[in-house]
């Protein structure tokens, strides 16, 4: 009697630990499956403190109370806002093509749609993150704008 106990109580918890690896490895599975997407630009994401912003990227160079705005290379600007001191928002914009990320590194898998106006955008809702991305760009590939924003 005591080693079927013995066996009963050990087949538990090796079940045990596989349901959990199962539970683990679905998680994964899931957080893959949201697919790579821009949560962050030059070490600006969302929640930062507005310091933080500061050290990463510098002097502003036009500044509200929620909200700053960086030059990046070129004529590509970089709009932070904020809401109770933290970064809620940051929106890009990349006048020189070159300067832009690819697509697939902003909104992974996302599906991209075509506007009436020959323009181009995609959106990727991080329901895990509670956060989303977006980027459009102008029909002739010399606008893109990216934003990343909390829900």
């Amino acid at each position: 009697m005591k080693r079927l106990l013995k066996v009963a109580i050990t087949f538990g918890l090796v079940s045990g630990f596989a349901l959990c690896a199962r539970s683990v490895e679905s998680a994964a599975a899931a957080y893959a499956a949201q697919g790579k997407v821009m949560r962050e630009f030059k070490g600006v994401k969302l929640g930062l403190n507005r310091d933080a912003v500061k050290a990463a990227m510098g002097n502003p160079t036009n500044s509200s109370e929620t909200s700053d705005d960086f030059s990046l290379t070129g004529d590509d600007t970089m709009t932070v806002h904020y809401d109770n001191g933290e970064v809620k928002a940051i929106q890009l914009a990349f006048l020189d093509p070159k300067n832009a990320p690819a697509w697939k590194d902003v909104v992974g898998d996302a599906e991209v749609s075509e506007l009436p106006s020959g323009a181009k955008n995609a959106r990727k809702v991080v329901e895990a993150e509670k956060f989303w991305v977006s980027i459009y760009q102008s029909k002739d590939g010399t606008t893109t704008r990216i934003t990343i924003s909390r829900q």
